[in-house]
């Protein structure tokens, strides 16, 4: 497939909290990714797309066989049912994000924000898709020798959620998926419009939370914290929640850092989120446990420290169905208990 690309040198911005991606880094079942030939192929003609920095980039048909370069754009295509030949850092995938299944056949590419030339030429892909911290600037030009390269806004503190969206259906765009993605759209609405039904009989609207990934080395936490920026605090806010962190964070994720003793910034009423992978101890905050500082947080007494596990928190459509489900079910069921609690208090007075 021959292409057309206009794009601009301004240089790609490279996250320092790309540590966040690798760190930053109970689900639903995985999305259905068996799509048809003719689903993925979808009207032939033209494709021009406007990439992270404003550029366009043209396709003279829908893409067939795509590279992804980030997880986000990994689960888009799958979820669009994309032919995926190539797939950055795909066996750690699995670990963070359950909503979809990957092909087994895909030649691994590399890591994310360095992948390798070599193996996505070996993957002979018509498309190079993935977000705007993917690729070092001086790699572009040797990328789009081998296929069009489209790399997409990575997040946006302004609107997380619409730039979700607008990464989806972008994706879906380059697949001529258009129908498709309708499809997985009102299946994520309709997930919402249930999860804020599910909160409202609970009496849990409003419920502070947050969530964080947390790292203990010896006697020293560090908290990544998610401010309402970030995409999976605007999710838990679309279905009636609030963000319990004040604080902003970055302007692309929305994190910021946090010790121990920042976190009596909380809300005495706050759900505590631990965001981890399926292969990650439970037991990483045991060296907490006797210290006073931890054990006298209010979420902590009041035992309301929860997992966010193998849900990808920075994906499209899919994982974000996941991600308020979960944050639906479990905030109701701290609701209920909290009002089966005041029930027995007030019928034994």
């Amino acid at each position: 497939m021959s292409s057309t690309v206009l794009r601009s040198a301004q240089p790609v911005r490279l996250l320092s909290l790309a540590a966040v991606a690798a760190l930053s880094l109970t689900a639903c079942g995985t999305t259905d990714v068996g799509g048809s030939e003719e689903e993925s192929s979808g009207d032939a003609g033209p494709i021009t797309v406007t990439d992270h920095s404003g550029e366009e980039v043209t396709l003279e048909e829908p893409a067939d066989r795509v590279v992804t370069l980030e997880w986000a754009q990994t689960e888009d295509v799958a979820t669009l049912g994309g032919e995926q030949v190539g797939i950055a850092d795909a066996e750690t995938f699995a670990q963070w994000n359950s909503a979809v299944e990957l092909p087994e056949d895909a030649v691994d590419v590399g890591q994310r924000q360095e992948p390798s030339l070599e193996a996505i030429g070996q993957a002979n892909p018509d498309l190079i898709l993935g977000s705007a911290n993917s690729v070092p600037q001086d790699q572009i030009e040797d990328l789009e020798e081998i296929a069009p390269v489209v790399l997409l806004t990575s997040a946006d503190t302004e609107d997380p959620l619409g730039t979700m969206e607008e990464n989806f259906r972008t994706t879906a765009e380059l697949l001529g998926s258009e129908e498709k993605a309708d499809e997985v759209w009102s299946e994520y609405e309709q997930t919402l419009d249930d999860a804020r039904s599910t909160l409202s009989e609970a009496g849990a609207e409003g419920t502070p939370f947050t969530v964080s990934y947390a790292s203990v080395e010896g006697n020293t936490a560090t908290f990544r914290m998610h401010g309402s920026g970030a995409q999976v605090q605007a999710l838990g806010e679309e279905i009636g929640l609030t963000t319990a962190w004040e604080k902003s964070g970055d302007e692309i994720w929305g994190i910021s850092e946090s010790d121990v003793e920042g976190l009596s910034a909380l809300p005495e009423d706050t759900l505590f989120y631990r965001w981890l992978g399926t292969e990650e101890s439970d037991d990483a905050l045991e060296p907490l446990e006797n210290n006073s500082a931890w054990t006298s947080l209010g979420f902590v007494e009041n035992d309301a420290v929860e997992q966010l596990r193998g849900q990808w928190i920075y994906g499209g459509p899919a994982s974000s169905q996941q991600v308020v489900e979960h944050l639906a079910e479990t905030a109701a069921e701290h609701a209920e208990e909290d009002t089966g609690e005041d029930t027995g208090e007030n019928a034994g007075a």
